[in-house]
């Protein structure tokens, strides 16, 4: 788990290692400590993004790409974009909390609204119009148990 302090040194070296990159692009803002250290959760095991668009760029778009058709190479990401497994809403939130072949599962990343949220937006976005939204409280429903030790 990051500490404040320890939060406050990796956004002090990403400041300073991304500079020279901004600086070649022309000036830029500056931003205090405070709302830098707001992008980072306090648990660095968890995300801080709430939106389904945050959640997808920061965890899904890597490998289902930007527009959502998936890539093929090292790996293959099948396309959220006209796929017709999006009609699940319960079958994608569970993907989402799972994991599926080789993806992993976030369920220990996001909370039940998290999950909702991107669920939400892969369903109405790349194509997809699926109208009927998942709610945290559905979410939470399949939320796999705890591990008992």
């Amino acid at each position: 788990m990051l500490t404040r302090p320890l939060l406050a040194v990796v956004a002090l070296f990403l400041s300073a290692t991304g500079s020279q990159a901004q600086q070649a692009a022309g000036p830029s803002e500056v931003t205090d400590i405070d709302s830098l250290l707001e992008r980072f959760s306090e648990d660095s095991e968890k995300f801080t993004q709430t939106e389904g668009e945050a959640l997808y760029r920061t965890t899904c778009q890597a490998c289902h790409m930007e527009d959502g058709q998936g890539d093929a190479g090292a790996g293959a990401h099948p396309p959220l974009a006209d796929n017709p497994k999006m009609i699940s809403k319960h079958f994608i939130a569970g993907v989402i909390l799972t994991g599926y072949h080789g993806m992993p599962g976030f369920s220990d990343m996001m909370s039940d609204a998290q999950v909702a949220a991107v669920t939400n937006y892969v369903r109405t976005h790349f194509g997809n119009t699926y109208p009927d939204p998942i709610t945290p409280e559905q979410v939470e429903a399949l939320r796999p148990p705890e591990d008992a030790d």
